[in-house]
């Protein structure tokens, strides 16, 4: 479930039947626990929270959650970028050969290398007997590393973060608009269109589409661009992959284009 995703605030809930896991915390602790109420979940029934970069909108809840006694799991090499952005020490969980993956509950976590510009971004794979979810967003280029990683994936969340032609018209500053673009920067949706079909044949059964920006991008555009791509691959949305928005604003809510409903 998909509690934020967005520039405003990022937090994804991942469960087994034992295991209840967050990838980033950057909103409110009374954000997530209404958000963990859908799945009868507290926040004190949270195993871990993972962190994949140190911006502040990934990890602003960190020191909440850490106060309650929740494991926080990083690379140590973004171990002391988080430290200070968030201007106080963390208890951080320690994991040898962070990179190789480490066991949260039953919950297996690969963590993988993404382009963006931090201290050590990552990806996340979970895998739980025959389940496999990937997260991965913030993501400037397209890397062979990120596809692998991605293939074998039954469930997706993807960064869909802008159009092009919407942020080149837009508000933001030159200087802006090229950190968005650049390698370290975001995924556009034409490139999130070529993942999508680079992957779909491996397993997918459900994308959710997330970090849309609010100032350079949509719904709609981002899902009708993906669904483009899988139609390029010969896949119908809905009948082969179920193809989701998730929303800045409301936890576990999407957009489904078929639908017409926010």
């Amino acid at each position: 479930m998909t509690i934020a995703s967005g520039s405003k605030g990022n937090c994804t809930y991942i469960a087994s039947e034992t295991t209840h896991i967050l990838v980033d915390a950057g909103v409110s602790v009374r954000r997530i626990s209404e958000a963990l109420k859908a799945d009868n979940c507290k926040i004190s029934d949270i195993t871990g929270v993972l962190i994949t970069h140190e911006h502040i909108d990934h990890i602003s809840c960190v020191p909440s959650l850490a106060e309650r006694g929740i494991p926080v799991y990083a690379h140590e090499r973004a171990m002391a970028a988080i430290v200070k952005r968030l201007g106080c020490n963390v208890p951080f969980e320690c994991v040898d050969f962070y990179d190789a993956g480490f066991t949260v509950g039953d919950i297996t976590v690969y963590p993988f290398r993404i382009p963006h510009d931090a201290s050590y971004p990552l990806g996340y794979t979970f895998v739980c007997g025959n389940d496999r979810i990937s997260v991965a967003t913030d993501i400037g280029h397209v890397t062979e590393g990120i596809l692998s990683n991605l293939k074998g994936s039954q469930i997706v969340l993807l960064e869909a973060n802008h159009d092009m032609e919407m942020l080149l018209k837009g508000i933001y500053r030159a200087d802006l608009k090229r950190r968005v673009q650049g390698a370290n920067g975001h995924l556009s949706n034409d490139t999130a269109a070529l993942i999508v079909q680079n992957i779909a044949k491996n397993g997918l059964q459900r994308l959710i589409l997330g970090h849309l920006s609010q100032e350079n991008n949509c719904p709609e555009l981002a899902f009708e661009t993906v669904v483009e791509g899988l139609h390029r691959e010969g896949l119908t949305e809905g009948a082969d992959i179920s193809v989701e928005v998730a929303l800045q604003d409301k936890a576990g809510e999407v957009y489904i284009i078929d639908e017409k409903k926010l």
